[in-house]
């Protein structure tokens, strides 16, 4: 895991083809672990060594917050675009934390961000496309807290299988309960 996340941080290489058509060269990558395996920690220090990292957490955030928003100018009284955490990590990485406690339609947001790198925004008379060439890590937990060591990996996923297709690696990350390496832990921690 933390050579792939060492590969991120240096990216792959953008390809444009004859006819065109630019494909992304970011690694969009996905932890899923069970509670308490240091997904959040890897994700707030590749955010701090990251030039242009961010991290946000999926429970605080809204689908403004992870790519853009039209807000109403207080004191001019017009409209205006507040740029979210994949407009400011452009050229960079944004860390997600708790990606399944995101709502549908934040989600939702992600799609075209994750593919085409970049946010329209159609509203309140403000049409826009803001760049989002940025690259994804994001952690989650499995569906029912922790792995079903005797089920299937994939079934205990909880995000749309639309959303997990834009992720080109997928880590999953067990907490096996180990009664020697789990004393040993305990007791360097004391």
């Amino acid at each position: 895991v933390k050579e792939a996340l060492l590969l991120q941080l240096f990216g792959g290489v953008q390809k444009k083809r004859a006819d065109g058509v630019i494909s992304r060269g970011d690694v969009h990558m996905l932890l899923v672990g069970d509670p308490g395996a240091g997904k959040s920690q890897l994700l707030k220090r590749i955010s701090l060594i990251a030039p242009k990292g961010r991290y946000i957490s999926g429970k605080g955030t809204s689908g403004a917050g992870v790519t853009a928003a039209v807000v109403k100018d207080e004191v001019l009284g017009g409209w205006s675009l507040e740029a979210g955490a994949l407009v400011l990590a452009n050229n960079g990485v944004c860390c997600i934390d708790e990606m399944d406690k995101m709502g549908d339609e934040d989600t939702g947001a992600l799609h075209e961000a994750m593919e085409q790198q970049s946010i329209s925004i159609s509203k309140a008379n403000i049409q826009a496309t803001l760049m989002a060439k940025t690259t994804v890590l994001a952690a989650a937990n499995p569906k029912f807290g922790r792995f079903d060591q005797y089920g299937n990996i994939a079934e205990q996923i909880n995000l749309p299988p639309t959303l997990i297709n834009r992720f080109d690696l997928i880590f999953p990350i067990k907490d096996l309960p180990a009664l020697e390496k789990d004393e040993s832990m305990a007791a360097h921690i004391l």
